[in-house]
C-alpha cells in the first residue's frame, strides 16, 4: 500500500495544472473534495485553510480525491481503462475501448430545432424527466452578462432543456451547481 508521501493530492494539482494554466475551471476538485478545504475563485480552485494555496492538511495524510477529480490532472485514462476493461487502449481505439459506435438524432421536432449533432443528450434529458427517471439535470445556457459565456443551469422540465438546447464553445462549470 503506497504511503502518504507516495500519493498524489492538492499541492501537486496546484503546481501541475492550476498554476500552468491547464486548468478549465470544471470545479470538479471543488465538488468532490469533503472537507471542504477547497473553494472557487475568478474561475480556479483555491485553498481555503489558511496554511497555503498549495497546502492541504487532508493531502498531506494521504488524501488524493480531488487529483483523481481533475480530468486534466496526469494521464489518466489508462488506469481507468485498466479499472473498467482489464487493459489500456489499442492506439486504433482513439475515442477509448468500445464495443460499438452508434450515430443517433431525436426525432422530437422540437429537439432537433433546438439541438445539436441531433438532439440526442436533450432527447435523453427529456425521457429521463417525463418517464421519472431523473428530477433534474445540470446543464449549460448561454450567460446573459458575458457574450458567448457559458453559466451552469438546472432544468427541471422540458421547456428548461430546449431552452439549454445546444452547444457552448466555451466551458461551464456545472458542478458546482451540486
Amino acid at each position: 500500500m503506497p504511503s502518504s508521501a507516495d500519493k498524489t493530492q492538492w499541492k501537486h494539482l496546484y503546481d501541475e495544472v492550476v498554476t500552468t494554466g491547464l486548468c478549465t475551471g470544471c470545479s470538479a476538485c471543488v465538488v468532490v473534495c469533503p472537507f471542504h478545504a477547497l473553494g472557487y475563485e475568478d474561475d480556479k480552485p483555491v485553498q481555503l485553510q489558511p496554511e497555503g494555496p498549495d497546502v492541504c492538511v487532508h493531502g498531506d495524510k494521504g488524501c488524493d480525491i480531488c487529483t483523481r477529480a481533475c480530468p486534466r490532472f496526469r494521464e489518466w485514462e489508462p488506469e481507468v481503462d485498466r479499472m473498467l476493461f482489464g487493459r489500456t487502449r489499442l492506439p486504433e481505439e482513439i475515442i477509448g475501448v468500445h464495443q460499438d459506435v452508434v450515430l443517433a438524432r431525436a426525432r422530437d421536432p422540437r429537439v432537433l430545432a433546438q439541438g445539436q449533432d441531433g438532439g440526442v443528450v436533450s432527447a435523453l434529458l427529456i425521457w429521463g424527466l417525463e418517464t421519472g427517471q431523473i428530477d433534474g439535470a445540470l446543464t449549460s445556457k448561454l450567460s446573459e452578462d458575458k457574450v458567448w459565456d457559458a453559466e451552469p443551469a438546472v432544468v427541471t422540465d422540458v421547456q428548461g432543456v430546449l431552452d439549454t438546447a445546444g452547444s457552448r464553445s466555451t466551458y461551464s462549470a456545472n458542478p458546482r451547481l451540486l
